[in-house]
């Protein structure tokens, strides 16, 4: 009589046999992938890449390289703040001969006058970022580190190869040190060469272009003022005489004032885009990279 699975009566069937084919734990595992095989190749190209410095020194020309960008970014803007302060209280007349309406050229300047400071202040900390990424760079590449890297390496080679010879602690001991150090050795400069090269092909161009904006932001707000000075006294024969030409003048210097309006804002938005590059920078991707070396290192404690 046949039997339901779920009958009680029915005989349960009998595992596959150690040298059944159908038996998964005797399928034989390639060999890419085991860990005899892995753990040693990562460990010795860890060891080559510690002691050759190639990423190192990578890693530094281009976190210099980002630095000096941030560096011509903030100097546009200190000059253009700068530019802005001196020309705060020119006045310029649009009508003939300087009589009827004045414009103030802080009136002109208002949009990008607080703006220009608060980017002033981001940009200090940018830089300043920058510079300790510099130094975090310099620190994972001390040779003690490097040292007490090369031991960690070569003792978890060995529990890898002779794991009976060795303590369950003492080969847990031996894999947390290395996880450790090789976190310590290489996490800031895999960041800050992968961050660089962000930077250098989805964000250096927006800067580039921005910067250049200031720098001629900074040329008009200098012309504005000169569209100021005064006229020097040439008598009445002379103001009579220069009616005319100072009628047409004045014209031209409404046109120039409206087209130096448009380019305030086109400012702004340039200020805008700046800022976005370089909190994401120096701000945003430096707090992103702390929060995934704490989980690796909370990884690795609660494995040990």
């Amino acid at each position: 009589m046949n039997r339901s699975p779920t009958d009680p009566g029915a005989v349960p069937a009998a595992p596959p046999a150690a040298g059944d084919p159908e038996s998964p734990s005797d399928a034989p595992r390639p060999l890419w992938l085991s860990g005899r095989l892995w753990v040693p190749v990562i460990l010795v190209v860890a060891g080559l890449l510690s002691f050759s410095g190639t990423l190192d020194d990578r890693a530094q020309v281009a976190a210099d390289r980002v630095f000096q960008q941030a560096l011509i970014t903030f100097a546009a803007a200190r000059a253009l703040d700068a530019a802005v302060s001196l020309a705060e209280g020119t006045e310029i007349a649009l009508q003939p001969a300087g009589v009827g309406v004045t414009v103030s050229a802080g009136e002109v300047l208002e949009p990008i006058d607080h703006m220009v400071e608060q980017f002033s202040s981001v940009m200090l900390i940018s830089t300043t970022s920058l510079g300790v990424q510099s130094l975090l760079l310099r620190a994972s590449a001390w040779r003690v580190i490097t040292a007490l890297l090369v031991v960690a390496l070569l003792l978890r080679l060995a529990t890898a190869f002779y794991p009976a010879s060795f303590h369950p602690a003492v080969r847990r001991g031996v894999q947390v040190a290395a996880s450790v150090l090789l976190i310590a050795r290489f996490a800031v400069p895999v960041y800050a060469w992968s961050t660089s090269l962000i930077f250098e092909r989805w964000l250096q161009p927006a800067q580039v272009e921005a910067v250049q904006a200031l720098d001629e932001t900074s040329g008009d707000v200098a012309e504005i003022e000169q569209l100021a000075e005064p006229s020097p006294d040439v008598g009445i024969v002379g103001r009579v005489s220069s009616w005319f030409s100072d009628a047409v003048e004045r014209l031209d210097v409404s046109e120039r004032i409206e087209a130096f309006r448009e380019r305030v804002s086109d400012t702004v938005e340039h200020l805008m885009q700046l800022l976005v590059i370089f909190v994401l920078q120096t701000i945003v991707l430096p707090i992103a990279f702390l929060w995934v070396v704490s989980r690796m290192l909370g990884s690795v404690f609660s494995r040990g």
